[in-house]
């Protein structure tokens, strides 16, 4: 069990030798504690905290986006009150963990698959958006986040060097936003 491994699966566990007694041990003696039935918070813990690694703990499906994700690419300053995070239409939500706050989005399936993309920091995994499907979902949001925060990312990715305008009218035709898209870039252009 890795020091800078906030949340470590029962999997993850088992495969490096801890039996059942072990894991009770461990979390008996406050090294460990229960998340949920598949997941430990590592309390030995020594990285960054980040609101992100508990993503994955909570809900093998569930993926950071909208202004959560605008935060990790810099795209804004604005700090949501709980991480936002998307999981596919139909799967059940999952409980609320005590830290930290979550707010949970049902994608359609092909909104739900487009452009994830797996973040490693030192042995935390989370998925995450990329860059350009977090500017769509904001455009296609915009009337629930707020039309000034969502004009201020588009303007900020933009400006951004490392942009992909080929990609983000990509994602924008295939989900159904490339008209709002085009009259965001238009006016911002």
């Amino acid at each position: 069990m890795k020091p800078t491994q906030q949340f470590i699966s029962m999997q993850e566990l088992k495969r490096e030798g801890y039996s059942y007694y072990d894991i009770n041990k461990l979390e008996d003696s406050g090294r460990l504690a229960r998340v949920n039935k598949k997941y430990y918070e590592n309390l030995d813990f020594s990285g960054e905290p980040n609101d992100f690694y508990a993503v994955s703990a909570v809900s093998d499906k569930a993926v950071v986006c909208l202004i959560s994700a605008a935060v990790y690419y810099d795209l804004s300053e604005e700090r949501p009150s709980a991480v936002e995070a998307a999981l596919p239409r139909g799967t059940r939500m999952p409980s609320q963990p005590d830290w930290p706050a979550m707010k949970f989005f049902l994608f359609s399936e092909e909104r739900y698959e487009t452009g994830i993309r797996t973040v490693n920091e030192d042995g935390n995994l989370y998925r995450i958006y990329d860059m350009e499907k977090t500017v769509c979902d904001i455009v296609f949001y915009r009337n629930k986040i707020g039309f000034e925060p969502a004009v201020k990312i588009v303007k900020k990715y933009l400006n951004r060097s490392d942009r992909d305008i080929n990609r983000l009218m990509k994602y924008a035709e295939k989900l159904r936003v490339e008209t709002a898209m085009r009259q965001f870039l238009e006016v911002l252009v």
